[in-house]
């Protein structure tokens, strides 16, 4: 499943087009993508072929993501999956560097997993215990942190600048605590509340 939301004021005269009821509807001519708009924002699912088409249910009650929660480095598709009974994010890239298991033994303390790709890539993947907004922008902001670290670690081996696990560890944590600073998520919380109840009574 890929998402992705955009705001109208962007899609310029194919604004005009777009049925503006709050359902979902088919994109265009395109297989397995769908589109609805809430607000002043479009969003857009892909379900992917061998996904049931039946997973759109699980935007159903998918606001709009804040968009600061979007800025650096999400402005494309944000691919989700399944695996067991685990949500994961997927798809980020960070560059490797000479002592990255380092890295991966600190961050998968976090859910992070690391895989080599091959050259100098390394392929991120974060595990979500539930599917619910919350525990998105947790993983999207846990996401930041991590490249944010990565990419200082990269420099770091470079300069020959050496990391032990539990300082990488507490530099993931700090910097996901930073990035949670900058969301209120018990406003968050309170406005979807507040949706909820209003609909209840529409």
């Amino acid at each position: 499943m890929r998402y992705q939301q955009t705001p109208i004021s962007r899609l310029s005269k194919a604004a005009k087009f777009l049925v503006s009821d709050g359902n979902w509807h088919p994109f265009m001519e395109e297989a397995g993508v769908f589109y609805r708009v809430q607000g002043k924002i479009v969003q857009r699912v892909r379900i992917e072929g061998g996904e049931a088409e039946s997973l759109l249910q699980l935007f159903d009650n998918f606001p709009p993501l804040p968009s600061r929660v979007l800025k650096e480095g999400f402005r494309e598709e944000l691919h989700f999956t399944i695996e067991d009974d685990h949500y994961l994010l997927n798809g980020m890239l960070v560059r490797a560097y000479v002592g990255w298991d380092l890295l991966a033994m600190a961050a998968a303390d976090l859910g992070v997993r690391l895989s080599f790709l091959g050259g100098n890539s390394l392929q991120c993947a974060i595990l979500m215990e539930e599917w619910n907004t919350e525990q998105i922008i947790r993983t999207l902001l846990l996401a930041k942190a991590f490249s944010q670290v990565a990419a200082q670690l990269a420099v770091d081996a470079r300069e020959g600048v050496p990391h032990i696990k539990s300082e990488i560890s507490g530099l993931l944590r700090t910097a996901h605590e930073m990035q949670m600073e900058h969301i209120d998520l018990e406003k968050l919380r309170t406005k979807r509340q507040a949706q909820s109840q209003g609909k209840l009574f529409d």
